[in-house]
């Protein structure tokens, strides 16, 4: 299953199911919890049920109408969680710190950081050092706790892409840890669709681009990481529990603006754009606030 989020301008969310036949999205606002209680371990009938009306052709389903629409997050339900991992990648590692790879860095990313507008990413007044690094972030439909790596690749029920943006001022000059340079408002975009793990049954071989103003600045594939995804997120597990709905960001490969010679920071007016041929592109624009 696909699906994609959006907002309209009263900030209502609307919600379209893909349906290949139709190559069309179906409106099925207010239908979400079914939908992510099919996604579940145990949802497999239901899941049926949905798949063969898909199949169909979704059967009397209204098409999406996106006038006065914006592309939203691409999540079912707001996570308690943002679980993000750094230095995943060896070639992002060396260019960040220098550092051989051991084990990755765990941080966490605020909540109110998702977008619920997809089009900007805001650079906030002041700030010189805005960056970017696109991500596979992984949905967990279950309770993690100490996971192994099965329970883990069992518990996942999709996956989309984040690009964690990072002000690197606020990250590495104010003292403490990285979550005051990672958690500014637009600095979490998912999107731009929710891709069921049925849909991508090899989460490890799934190519990732980044571009600033059509400049192809990140391209790696999820098989570089330092561990397999559902192993990132068993260790993710072993610190900190996992609930249905939280998100496992898994990394960036290498290519950050901070990484260049000289360092090439995002400024107002800059276009990013970030996907994977699996789960499709988000394209932002920089605004200053």
């Amino acid at each position: 299953m696909r699906l994609k989020y959006y907002v309209d301008e009263d900030g209502e969310s609307v919600i379209g199911l893909w349906i290949p036949k139709r190559k069309q999205f179906i409106d099925v606002t207010g239908q979400d919890d079914q939908i992510w209680a099919a996604l579940q371990p145990d949802g497999k009938k239901l899941r049926k049920e949905i798949e063969t009306w898909i199949s169909k052709g979704a059967p009397e389903g209204v098409v999406v109408d996106t006038e006065g629409l914006a592309e939203s997050s691409a999540l079912h339900v707001q996570p308690c969680t943002i679980a993000c991992l750094g230095k995943c990648y060896a070639e992002h590692a060396k260019e960040f710190s220098g550092e051989e790879l051991s084990e990755p860095a765990l941080f966490l990313k605020s909540t109110s950081a998702i977008s619920s507008d997809l089009s900007y990413v805001l650079n906030p007044t002041g700030a010189e050092k805005l960056d970017y690094e696109v991500e596979l972030a992984v949905v967990v439909g279950d309770t993690l706790h100490r996971a192994t790596p099965a329970e883990a690749r069992r518990a996942i029920v999709g996956y989309t892409l984040m690009c964690d943006y990072s002000e690197r001022s606020y990250q590495l000059e104010h003292g403490g840890q990285w979550t005051k340079g990672k958690s500014y408002d637009t600095f979490a975009p998912f999107g731009p669709i929710f891709v069921s793990k049925d849909e991508i049954p090899n989460p490890d071989a799934l190519t990732l681009q980044l571009k600033v103003n059509g400049e192809l600045r990140q391209n790696a594939s999820t098989a570089q990481l330092i561990m397999p995804v559902a192993d990132l997120v068993a260790y993710v597990s072993q610190f900190i529990t996992l609930n249905p709905g939280d998100v496992v960001s898994t990394g960036t490969p290498g290519g950050v603006g901070m990484g260049m010679n000289p360092p090439q920071y995002l400024k107002p007016g800059d276009v990013v754009e970030f996907g994977c041929d699996a789960i499709g592109w988000v394209r932002q624009t920089v605004e200053a606030e």
